[in-house]
């Protein structure tokens, strides 16, 4: 079975941030979360903690244009792997997920740490082409390097 990590696209991580072609990293993920649910497959909500930002307090929450639902299984990190110090695992094991997809924010950080946790931890780990993004200086330079290292790892890009 298949699951989807839509990590980390909270209030405090992409409002004002002026992140590289916001809409259509939106839409992407959107949309790769209303396919995962047409076929049956998992959700997950992970959210990045700090102490400026903890459950219940302003930014914490997903960007309301984000497709996720309350009942989505979510899981809370401090660091940037999702696998670790977190029940990701757990989660994963308990609907036999050997498959997953990795979107969210942001490429060089969380989602580079994620991917590659994700194939630590033995999953098929994919990456939406176009479902991650940065506000670097150069973000299309960030997000081009940062796949390229993925690849070489193991990580396949989908659409």
């Amino acid at each position: 079975m298949k699951a989807l990590l839509v990590v980390d696209i909270q209030k405090a991580y992409l409002h004002g941030k002026n992140a590289y072609e916001e809409e259509r990293f939106i839409k992407t993920v959107n949309q790769t979360i209303d396919r995962f649910r047409q076929n049956g497959d998992l959700v997950v909500r992970v959210h990045h903690t700090s102490p400026a930002v903890q459950p219940g307090t302003p930014g914490w929450e997903f960007d309301e244009r984000i497709k996720v639902l309350d009942s989505d299984p979510y899981v809370a990190k401090t660091k940037g792997n999702a696998f670790n110090g977190t029940d990701l695992r757990g989660i994963l094991d308990r609907d036999n997920i050997d498959d997953v997809t990795i979107c969210g924010l942001v490429t060089q950080n969380c989602i580079r740490s994620t991917c590659i946790g994700s194939i630590d931890e033995g999953y098929t780990t994919r990456l939406v082409r176009k479902g991650t993004t940065t506000w670097t200086k150069d973000p299309e330079t960030t997000i081009k390097e940062v796949k390229a290292e993925l690849i070489a790892l193991g990580v396949i890009l989908e659409d």
